[in-house]
């Protein structure tokens, strides 16, 4: 008997810590979820350069355009030196997603250390007008310990919570990466021997991707186009702009990209045309301006991604190889977005 009541007040005794655990846990969440918000409000503020990366996702899901689905994707981060490397780090992101005239407002609370989901909460309504929330609370190590939801009928749990969380914190880093994604062969660095009909195919190709971006940026819904911003500065620099603009035919052939970088006194952009049914690069074109000296580059690739057709104004050259780098990663953030 002594042997039993011994066993229930241990039994007894870890649920008392553990339930002073979970509360303290909870009242740690909800103090950085207000420092967090607070940030988020001042970011850009009182004359510091704001430091957020906005991803717009706008696709029809329908041929005739008639179901229009836009998403926002709003990540706020900090940035602070590893190995003498500047890192990225987000803190909290927020997103909205918009279908059959619904908003599902979602967000996520991120430790700045190491980038664990905290929190999350999901707020969004039915067809008939039914709001749904969700709030999901975590531990150090990711667990769930705290779940509270105004119905039943949720439309998520934790662990697609944490799906998400990672697929967004990809993203991120696959956008800001230092270095290139992806691998190609160096003999892909020298020039092969073309043909004037591909070169004017790919300048027929150039003009019609050229035509439907003209009309898709010109619409306000029914587009199909991924729109990335990230807006950075450090404390001793001035704020510099990044926008990706991804155009596409379907959720697996984008067939134009472009890439503006400017801060001041510098100024980059860059366009990727891929053959609309094989999401192959045809053609790829740069052009640099620092300090009021502007060079161009322009690359032509064969059927097999080879560059046989090179104009530049510059002495480097390098065929196309690093194009062809920055295209690979391009298509593979592209899936990434894509992924439902």
């Amino acid at each position: 008997m002594r042997t039993i009541l011994i066993s229930l007040l241990c039994i007894l005794s870890l649920a008392t810590v553990q339930a002073q655990d979970k509360d303290t846990r909870i009242k740690q969440i909800r103090s950085a979820y207000a420092k967090a918000k607070e940030k988020v409000e001042q970011n850009g503020k009182n004359g510091r350069s704001p430091k957020d990366m906005q991803v717009v996702v706008n696709d029809v899901t329908d041929e005739d355009g008639e179901i229009y689905d836009w998403t926002e994707i709003t990540y706020y981060f900090d940035e602070s030196e590893h190995d003498y490397t500047p890192v990225k780090r987000p803190y909290f992101i927020i997103e909205k997603w918009t279908s059959h005239q619904h908003v599902l407002y979602h967000e996520m609370l991120l430790n700045p250390e190491d980038s664990t989901l905290m929190f999350s909460y999901r707020r969004g309504e039915t067809d008939a007008g039914f709001v749904v929330e969700s709030r999901y609370y975590y531990d150090q190590s990711g667990k769930l310990i705290e779940q509270k939801h105004n119905t039943p009928n949720s439309w998520s749990d934790a662990d697609s919570e944490q799906e998400e969380a990672r697929r967004f914190k990809d993203v991120f880093r696959m956008v800001n990466a230092k270095e290139y994604l992806s691998s190609i062969d160096h003999d892909q660095s020298s020039l092969v021997v073309g043909n004037p009909a591909r070169l004017k195919h790919i300048r027929s190709l150039y003009a019609q991707a050229k035509d439907k971006v003209a009309k898709d940026d010109a619409k306000d819904e029914g587009k199909r186009s991924i729109h990335i911003t990230v807006r950075d500065g450090g404390e001793e620099r001035p704020p510099r702009t990044v926008e990706h603009h991804i155009y596409f035919d379907s959720n697996t052939t984008p067939y134009f990209i472009s890439q503006h970088r400017y801060a001041m006194g510098f100024d980059h952009y860059g366009e990727f045309l891929f053959e609309p049914k094989t999401t192959k690069l045809v053609f790829s074109y740069s052009r640099g301006q620092e300090e009021n000296e502007t060079r161009e580059w322009r690359y032509y690739y064969n059927e097999k991604g080879r560059c046989f057709e090179v104009k530049s104004n510059a002495e480097e050259i390098d065929y196309g190889y690093s194009d062809k780098l920055a295209a690979q990663d391009y298509l593979l953030i592209f899936r990434k977005l894509m992924e439902k």
